[in-house]
């Protein structure tokens, strides 16, 4: 969990205010949702984050996965927030709360997830967008010290194949991708030359377990019931919206328990892939019951799939779910900086980074389809 932790310290404790729930506008509001059609539009790019990739036992500077690959070039100036996003055409549909967006998509989650048969493999795609950057220091002379530095985002894709028998050998593979999108610095782009990825950001690994860097510490443990890439911890999780949120709130007590550290734990969990379908319509409920929860987007779209943008906002940057009312389907997630951003130089409202989830069953270890 190291890199988990080390990812909420970068979060805001404080709880927000709670959205106020439209129940007088819902019966209409949910037939227009039912009803609405949205056409995908071209994506924006976002801020970085340390999420923990599924199976990594060492930490990887990741962000969020771009929707579309607009290109191979490197751009000179990060798009805003609405780069990518469309308005919904509907505009009763904007009158939804987030509330009732996660109770939508929670009651559309009916159908199980196929279950994998001997010689059978989970495959989990990540496409991502990741914030790299570099930060330099002022002397410790400089009495008045600014950070100094400069961010892009960049592309890349994580996929991980996990067999029936989870105590048998895996593959992670980790690919950089062409696409980059200078985000800004304290210098021009002509004088920030784009950094080479972290040694852990390519290249194929395999091991039983999930174990890919068998050296890292501390050591992993086959079949522990606590490691979030072992399918048999959700089965322990409670179905219970309350108990869940409670156990959310135990979970990060250790980092205050606030909803916007529990809100991020949630998006984690999700993000691995292996989140059950009654499991993952418990924890939108759970994260309906949280103060603060708010629609950021009504229409986002990543890798082509439409979806909501959930969160709860905080001073330097938020995560949003995506997450497709109409189906429950948990599509990805988005960093976006808040109104005051953890670098100087990174405009409110940028998206830091943004990733898009795949899930399947394949029948060959290294199988796409």
């Amino acid at each position: 969990m190291r890199e988990l932790d080390d990812a909420l310290d970068e979060l805001n404790r404080d709880a927000r205010t709670s959205d106020a729930p439209l129940d007088a506008v819902r019966a209409r509001v949910l037939a227009a949702a039912a009803a609405e059609s949205a056409a995908p539009k071209r994506p924006a790019s976002r801020r970085w984050y340390l999420p923990v990739a599924v199976a990594a036992a060492a930490a990887l500077v990741t962000g969020v996965v771009a929707v579309n690959n607009s290109g191979t070039t490197v751009e000179q100036v990060a798009e805003p927030l609405t780069t990518g996003v469309t308005e919904s055409e509907v505009p009763p549909v904007r009158l939804l709360s987030a509330r009732e967006y996660l109770t939508m998509a929670a009651d559309a989650i009916t159908a199980v997830d196929q279950p994998l048969a001997p010689g059978q493999y989970r495959y989990i795609a990540a496409h991502e967008w990741n914030q790299r950057g570099v930060m330099t220091g002022s002397s410790v002379d400089d009495p008045n010290p600014t950070p100094a530095g400069y961010d892009y985002l960049v592309e890349s894709r994580t996929e991980t194949w996990i067999p029936q028998d989870v105590t048998q050998e895996w593959l992670n593979r980790r690919t950089p991708l062409e696409g980059a999108k200078f985000l800004g610095g304290s210098v021009p782009q002509s004088e920030a030359p784009l950094p080479e990825p972290d040694v852990t950001a390519k290249g194929e690994r395999r091991g039983r377990c999930g174990d890919f860097f068998p050296n890292s510490q501390p050591r992993k443990v086959c079949g522990d019931p606590q490691d979030w890439d072992n399918p048999d911890f959700y089965t322990g999780l409670p179905r219970d919206p309350q108990a869940l949120a409670q156990w959310l709130r135990d979970a990060t007590a250790h980092r205050g328990g606030a909803p916007t550290t529990m809100f991020h734990w949630a998006v984690q969990l999700l993000r691995t892939g292996l989140v059950p379908a009654d499991l993952r319509s418990a924890l939108y409920r759970a994260l309906a019951t949280l103060d603060g929860v708010t629609v950021t987007d009504g229409n986002v779209v990543l890798d082509g799939r439409v979806g909501v943008a959930i969160t709860i906002e905080s001073p330097a940057e938020h995560r949003e779910l995506i997450v497709d009312p109409a189906t429950g389907d948990f599509i990805g997630e988005r960093i976006v900086a808040g109104p005051e951003p953890h670098d100087p130089w990174i405009a409110p409202g940028t998206v830091t980074g943004h990733s898009a989830i795949t899930t399947k069953v394949v029948n060959a270890l290294g199988a796409t389809s």
